[in-house]
């Protein structure tokens, strides 16, 4: 992970002392520290207190205000960034994501895949951090002794314990570079530059502007997505530099509701009394949470639904441009959604006694891997002559992973074909919203011929022409869609035939071609859809 830390020094005075029980901040430490927690089932839910100890200030700078720029690798580096590092803390390891609810919710709004690239930026305000030490079992609540009692115990206060946390604001936004494969993320990592390049960026139009141009230069899809926490009131955040604009003076602002920003949690095992009778369920817990040699279930979870985001990014592909699916990612998909209902099936029996020693199941979907498309982009057969001035398809590279599509196309002629409309759109990305526009090629004779109007999933089936060559002009064109469409017109007697009809894998991107007065040549830009790769995932890259 690059990272590039600047401190503010925005302290307040007397904010680095803990606040007094009686200010509501205070209700809010006591009212967390030492409640129960349980991390692999509803880890939103407090439960109850079984423990008594001290409350103290944490080691943690309190006033101050902090701006981060990271690029991460890995949706594990994500996690970790998103919650400042410190992510779950269960003695063993920490969780591959943050137990509280809105980051956690906010980061799988991502919908990171295998190969996804985040840059993230953020900046925080801690005004309150506290942690609790000397911690023991109460003196009204006898150690479980056996399977049951623990079980008992469990359910009742979880399987672990709030040790530390901290209050105050935080704004996070994420450029996602969704990156189909291994290669297109290292693309996305050159093209920032490394370590050094993104320790070198600072808030501002520069940092949008560095992100766009990577996503231009690589061809990879991208959204923006942002949370703001402690500040009731927010102005415009419409856009990434908005958004920017806002971080960089997020330090001089007045949080008018403090949220809780991190909770820290320990096992009970680390309690002197319940060190022994614990080790049960912790052997458990951390199969779900992982330690330093292993991920756990948790990520593993976490990297199925990733690859679930990414084979349904492809499903919607196939969908929208109306192109036969490989036949093998259905039934990937439901091999992957089989080894997460195993894995709920697991927490299930986790949630009913937690003190039952578990075993990992098999999942076969991890060995399969990730799938991105196999597409080739060519031009079909040239219809007319060379006259006129050229018009091109532009972004021929990036075409499919920006789901630019035709969806509409018109055209005017009589003798010959006079001219030809063509309306384009282009899904939304971390710079742009969905756009739709239209080119218009040759002049305004003959008369109007129609519309196609092509629906997600309606392309051009049937192309036929006569045209003249090498100086002659589209003769005659006529178009039929898939879901059985037609238009055409012309009639001047051409020396050349040409008909093209689309297979199942194929679909007509766009047209290139050259017009001035008439429509002079014309050439369809076709997608070639090959073969799903499915590129293994190798859980080391990301533990």
């Amino acid at each position: 992970m690059d990272r590039s830390v600047a401190t503010l020094d925005n302290t307040v005075p007397g904010q680095n002392a803990m606040v007094s029980s009686s200010t509501p901040l205070g209700d809010l430490v006591e009212a967390s520290l030492l409640r129960g927690r349980n991390t692999v089932v509803r880890p939103d839910e407090p439960l109850g207190r079984a423990l008594q100890g001290t409350i103290q200030p944490a080691a943690t700078r309190v006033g101050g205000s902090s701006l981060d720029i990271s690029l991460c690798r890995t949706a594990s580096e994500l996690a970790r960034t998103l919650s400042q590092g410190t992510a779950l803390s269960l003695g063993g390891g920490p969780l591959p994501l943050p137990l509280l609810r809105a980051r956690r919710d906010f980061f799988q709004s991502l919908h990171t895949t295998v190969f996804s690239v985040s840059l993230v930026v953020q900046a925080r305000r801690v005004i309150e951090a506290a942690e609790v030490v000397e911690t023991r079992l109460l003196d009204s609540i006898p150690p479980p002794d056996d399977a049951a009692s623990m079980d008992a115990f469990v359910a009742q206060f979880g399987d672990s314990f709030v040790s530390s946390l901290q209050l105050g604001g935080e704004v996070q936004g994420v450029y996602t570079f969704f990156a189909q494969s291994r290669q297109e993320a290292r693309k996305v990592e050159q093209a920032f530059g490394g370590a050094l390049a993104v320790s070198g960026l600072t808030l501002g139009p520069e940092l949008s502007r560095r992100a766009e141009e990577v996503a231009s230069s690589t061809g990879v899809n991208t959204s923006f997505r942002f949370m703001v926490r402690g500040v009731r009131t927010l102005p415009e955040l419409s856009t990434p530099e908005q958004l920017v604009d806002f971080a960089g003076r997020f330090g001089t602002l007045t949080l008018d509701d403090p949220q809780v920003l991190e909770l820290e949690t320990r096992g009970y095992e680390m309690v002197p009394q319940l060190r022994q009778p614990f080790l049960p369920v912790a052997a458990n817990r951390i199969l779900f949470s992982g330690d330093p040699f292993s991920p756990g279930l948790l990520r593993r979870e976490q990297r199925l639904r990733e690859i679930s985001n990414q084979c349904k990014w492809v499903a919607g592909t196939y969908d929208l441009y109306g192109v036969a699916p490989d036949p093998g990612l259905a039934p990937n998909r439901a091999t992957i959604e089989a080894d997460l209902r195993s894995l709920t099936e697991l927490k299930r029996l986790y949630f009913q006694s937690p003190s039952t020693p578990l075993s990992v199941p098999e999942m076969l979907s991890l060995r399969t891997g990730s799938p991105h498309l196999n597409v080739e982009v060519v031009d079909g057969e040239p219809m007319g002559g060379d006259g006129g001035k050229p018009f091109g398809f532009a972004d021929r590279a990036s075409a499919v992973s920006s789901r630019k599509r035709l969806v509409a196309v018109g055209l005017r002629g009589r003798a010959r074909i006079d001219q030809i409309r063509l309306t384009y759109e282009r899904g939304s990305s971390a710079f742009a919203s969905p756009e739709t526009w239209q080119e218009v090629h040759g002049g305004s004779g003959g008369r109007d011929l129609g519309d196609l109007q092509l629906a997600a999933g309606v392309s051009i089936a049937r192309i036929e022409a006569d045209t003249g060559r090498p100086h002659g002009r589209v003769d005659k064109l006529s178009l039929t869609t898939s879901d059985g469409q037609s238009i055409g017109g012309g009639g001047n007697a051409g020396n050349t035939e040409m008909l093209w009809e689309r297979a199942a894998d194929e679909v007509v991107l766009g047209f290139s071609g050259r017009a001035e007065a008439e429509l002079d040549a014309l050439r369809a830009v076709i997608a070639r859809f090959g073969p799903l790769v499915w590129e293994e995932v190798d859980e080391a890259e990301d533990p």
